[in-house]
């Protein structure tokens, strides 16, 4: 990821291989060097500032952009630029280079200043991650930090900023300071003025000593914001936060570190003493003290050695001994996280947690974001509307479609050049002798695909249903689709053998068949890989197995796929739709004429009284009308998927195999123990295990999104049930003892 740095774009992420922003056309090569990796602090309007981290030719740098252009803030940019090559010797970020950028399409410049990055992390962050500090790290940063101010002091250079963030310790111990952008070379000024209603804020509240407030900082200005950042370091609480004498203004601090020793924390009193003239005047001072204060403490914790030694022997058995119990309690935990993770692995392989699993993937269908219709695909519906203007002009119908109709739709198509014809109707019976160009069209136009269906009595058609007589096998397809349990069609069946008495003699779905002919036009081709995966184009369309993802031994029979429905408000929108009657009398649109050019036609029947009808993921959430649809739009949403996969990128649904599925199932199953044997309140646990659910589901939701299906069930059960295990377990226990 690469970042735009104008400050004045709106979406300032770029990916990687982009060299200009595609937003506001920015460079993001920048200064013909310096890529922006990611910012190092939040970007607002808060600061006058911002600060990245940059790649400069596989060296990594830090950034400093002035995003403003009031007069004194730029004076104070360049000082500091200034200040830091004048301290190269010392332990200062170091000096890159400087210059100005100038945004795509603005008359600003925006002064930049890059910098070695420094590693390791700021005290503000440090005291964060490690708590309060001791009194012995204490004192050997203060060391550091008051020799590195006598260095600065000795160049006339005031910081002026002295705070825990603007302190970095390497991973070496040494610590650096940084963010020299309130630093001046003079010896008396002013930190905050008024220039016309131009006010410039350069202090810390909390950290900078009052003299330096109202504009008159000192040596001495340093030293008071050395003694706030240590007592900020030693307690853990802001300077702010803490009570102040009512009379003398000091800091109430030492109840809050009471480890602290009086020497110690008599200096840090010094340092931060109201007025200026009070403090230690010189480094030399504060060392000397410092050391005092650490003799003293030696030669106490020598006394006391002796005393100290049975004590400190017998702490630690006692740590060791809890230290053995907590390791035999984690390893209770992880026994039972595993026991259970392998429970829910072994109940979802033989298929109980299915239909919730199957309801999940429902669920997470609906979720995704709205997709466009196929623009691919016409569909010629006929709903009871066009049954009954059939009947009026006396057409002999059958299966809702007279011979003489789908003449006249055929002819009329005819003009529009469609580039491929699908009709979901089922033709068992001959051609109506009257109507002999309708035989010779249904023989002869290659463009031309019907249904028959194969034997299944679960679909009430024990017998199957035979193919058109004048339509030969090569364009022949099975119209069956494949519902689950609870009715819903999730999987695409591509390819299947026939029983050798079965009317339907076709080994492939007329969804396949249709978009197969469409492509073919493209001079695209399917084949089978040596692993007996269906490819089309580069396309591999992976098979369902007996354990898929949530499929759990289920009858993977014949070349299943999971149908990836295009993601609209309804399933019926998958693509444009003309009735029947407005093609016969010509009620078509110009532009709609334009558009058939080349498309693939699909021609069924939408009317309520029809038998053709099946549930999707949709209707889990869809108004009762729409809980169960036409097979024709089924039929245009299994071809969609095979285009949009082809020809457009669309990814087919994924899964996981089966043993990274039982990690991930056991990964938050120790989770769940981890946060049982952490968190004792039951409030707290509840509240906990929430949040991790809450993450498990937006992790498999996006993952979805993307088209892939991960568990999400089973790691849930596994997740409340590992905590529930352990609580019971350590209540048990508890009573009886």
């Amino acid at each position: 990821m690469s970042y735009c740095i104008n400050p004045w774009c709106l979406n300032r992420k770029n990916p990687d291989d982009q060299e200009f922003c595609q937003n506001c056309g920015s460079s993001l090569i920048i200064n013909e060097r310096y890529r922006v990796i990611k910012p190092l602090r939040e970007l607002n309007q808060n600061h006058h500032t911002e600060i990245f981290e940059i790649d400069n030719l596989g060296t990594t740098k830090v950034l400093k952009v002035l995003i403003s252009n009031r007069r004194r803030l730029i004076e104070m940019f360049e000082q500091e630029a200034r200040i830091l090559k004048q301290l190269r010797h010392l332990e200062v970020p170091q000096v890159d280079t400087c210059f100005c950028f100038s945004p795509q399409d603005r008359y600003e410049k925006l002064p930049c200043l890059v910098m070695d990055k420094i590693p390791g992390q700021n005290l503000a962050s440090w005291l964060e991650e490690n708590g309060a500090l001791s009194e012995e790290s204490a004192i050997d940063w203060l060391l550091q930090l008051v020799k590195l101010l006598e260095e600065f002091h000795r160049e006339k250079i005031l910081h002026r900023d002295i705070k825990p963030s603007n302190i970095m310790v390497r991973p070496d111990g040494k610590l650096v300071l940084i963010d020299f952008g309130a630093a001046r070379q003079v010896t008396v000024t002013y930190v905050e003025k008024l220039e016309g209603g131009d006010i410039t804020r350069v202090y810390s509240l909390g950290y900078t000593a009052p003299e330096q407030i109202q504009g008159q900082a000192g040596y001495q200005s340093d030293y008071f914001a050395l003694g706030r950042t240590f007592v900020n370091l030693l307690t853990g609480i802001h300077p702010n936060d803490l009570p102040k004498h009512p009379q003398s203004g000091r800091l109430i601090w030492r109840e809050q570190a009471p480890e602290i020793s009086p020497g110690l924390a008599n200096l840090i009193d010094d340092l931060m003493i109201p007025a200026p003239q009070e403090r230690p005047l010189k480094p030399q001072i504060i060392l000397e003290q410092l050391k005092v204060s650490r003799n003293q403490d030696l030669q106490i914790n020598q006394l006391s050695a002796g005393k100290k030694e049975l004590s400190l022997w017998r702490a630690r058995t006692q740590a060791a001994s809890d230290l053995a119990n907590t390791w035999r309690n984690l390893g209770k935990v992880i026994s039972v996280s595993l026991a259970i993770a392998f429970l829910v692995t072994g109940i979802r392989y033989v298929g109980i947690l299915q239909p919730f699993e199957l309801k999940s993937f429902d669920h997470l269908m609906a979720l995704r974001p709205i997709e466009k219709p196929d623009p691919r695909l016409l569909l010629v519906t006929i709903d009871e509307a066009d049954i009954q203007y059939q009947n009026q002009l006396q057409m002999p119908i059958r299966w809702s479609l007279s011979d003489q109709a789908l003449l006249q739709l055929l002819e009329k198509l005819e003009q529009y050049q469609p580039r491929t014809i699908g009709i979901d109707i089922y033709r068992d019976f001959p051609v109506n002798p009257n109507y002999p160009d309708l035989a010779n069209r249904l023989r002869s136009d290659t463009r031309f695909f019907a249904p028959c269906k194969v034997p299944s009595p679960e679909d009430g058609v024990p017998d199957g249903i035979p193919q058109p007589p004048e339509v030969p096998k090569s364009r022949l397809g099975f119209s069956d689709f494949v519902a689950d349990d609870d009715e819903v069609t999730r999987r695409h069946l591509l390819h299947l053998t026939p029983p050798v008495t079965s009317p339907c003699a076709t080994q492939y779905a007329l969804n396949l068949q249709i978009a197969l002919h469409y492509l073919d036009a493209q001079g695209i081709k399917s084949n089978v890989t040596a692993d007996r995966q269906l490819q089309i184009g580069k396309v591999l369309f992976k098979q369902l197995t007996t354990h898929s993802s949530g499929y759990q031994n289920i009858d993977a029979s014949g070349y299943q796929v999971l149908l990836n429905y295009r993601s609209l408000r309804s399933p019926v929108d998958i693509a444009q739709q003309v009735s029947l009657r407005e093609i016969l009398e010509n009620r078509v649109t110009p532009e709609l004429i334009n558009l058939v050019k080349d498309r693939i036609i699909i021609i069924g029947v939408t009317a309520a009284s029809a038998t053709d009808r099946w549930k999707t993921p949709y209707s889990l959430t869809a108004v009762p009308s729409r809980k169960q649809i036409p097979g024709i739009f089924v039929q245009a949403q299994a071809i969609a998927q095979i285009l949009g996969a082809v020809l457009d990128g669309r990814p087919l649904i994924w899964w996981w195999p089966s043993w990274l599925e039982a990690l991930w199932i056991l990964g938050w199953s120790l989770l769940g123990g981890i946060l049982a044997w952490c968190i004792r309140r039951p409030l707290y646990l509840g509240l906990a295990v929430a949040i991790a659910l809450s993450l498990l589901f937006c992790i498999c939701c996006i993952t979805f999104i993307n088209a892939g299906w991960i568990p999400l069930i089973p790691p849930a059960l596994a997740l409340v049930t590992v905590p529930v295990a352990v609580v019971s377990f350590v209540s048990s226990r508890h009573r009886r003892s």
